[in-house]
């Protein structure tokens, strides 16, 4: 079948089964799908060769771990076969299949929330539809365990039952789970990460510095071209607008919080004359300090 003939707003699966599986479905309530991660069915499968799932649509998100075995995975727009040990992370709400190439045991769920995409997109541009975790074992542990509630017929807690989920997330998006961690293979990958961390715990404690782009690549070991690069890609920032955006955070945070005058919030904040920082401030706030001070504190 041409997957781009398919509708994908028509939800007609295609299930083929016949191995062991046992799942579980869970309705969430109201709370949980206004506020949490929550889980919709979570199962434990043993696929014999051959069996598939083929669907237009189903309208969540589904991470599998394939303990052993091997899965052929397709999405609308890419294939990939993947492996024992490898996660699977799949948008359900538009076209999927997978089939398992040889007998296969799959931990699996489907999950959704309001922040149930924005994972997803993060994790597919890091990682991609398939991929393997350099430690792979709290992720997995949280993953069995949101199954082995529903197995046991544990209470059901909302609250941890979405921190399971994002916990499973997190771990996966974490720099150190990179299989191919550069300074595991000695590359000078994570000699990078190193150093843009180490920049940007420096850059809090030294705001009221300049902070030139020079100043932080050498405390990140790089030059200046390079750092920018390796910057921009871990933090979404450039360095400069990474600095601007820590100096009015700390600001903001003195203007609600502390009698601090506008000018020694200018001078801890690195802020060249009161009137840069105030219109800066009402640019980017649309409302003065002082007012954004008021605001503030009639809240309380």
């Amino acid at each position: 079948m041409d997957i781009n003939e398919i509708e994908h707003a028509d939800v007609a699966s295609h299930l083929v089964w016949g191995g062991d599986y046992h799942y579980y479905v869970h309705t969430p309530s109201l709370v949980a799908r206004n506020t949490f991660l929550y889980p919709l069915q979570t199962g434990l499968f043993h696929y014999e060769e051959g069996l598939l799932a083929e669907r237009t649509r189903f309208d969540s998100f589904l991470i599998m771990v394939l303990r052993n075995g091997s899965m052929l995975v397709r999405t609308k727009d890419r294939e990939i076969v993947a492996s024992g040990g490898d996660f699977v992370l799949l948008d359900c709400y538009e076209y999927h299949y997978y089939q398992a190439l040889e007998p296969s045991d799959v931990l699996w769920m489907h999950f959704d929330g309001k922040a149930a995409r924005p994972y997803y997109e993060a994790i597919r541009e890091h990682r991609g539809v398939a991929f393997a975790l350099r430690s792979p074992v709290y992720a997995l542990n949280q993953l069995a365990r949101i199954y082995e509630i529903f197995k046991n017929g544990e209470r059901v807690c909302e609250p941890m039952l979405g921190k399971y989920i994002t916990d499973v997330l997190c771990e996966i998006l974490a720099l150190e789970n990179d299989a191919d961690c550069g300074a595991a293979n000695g590359d000078g990958a994570g000699a990078d990460r190193d150093g843009v961390r180490r920049v940007m715990a420096y850059i809090p404690q030294h705001l009221d510095e300049p902070l030139s782009v020079g100043e932080l690549a050498a405390i990140a070991y790089m030059g200046e071209y390079t750092f920018i690069r390796a910057f921009k890609a871990q933090t979404g920032y450039t360095p400069h607008a990474y600095v601007m955006q820590a100096r009015f955070d700390a600001a903001t945070y003195m203007l609600a919080n502390a009698q601090t005058s506008l000018k020694e919030i200018c001078e801890a904040c690195g802020f060249s004359t009161t009137s840069v920082f105030c219109s800066s401030f009402k640019k980017r706030m649309g409302v003065s300090p002082l007012e954004y001070r008021k605001r503030a504190r009639a809240v309380r």
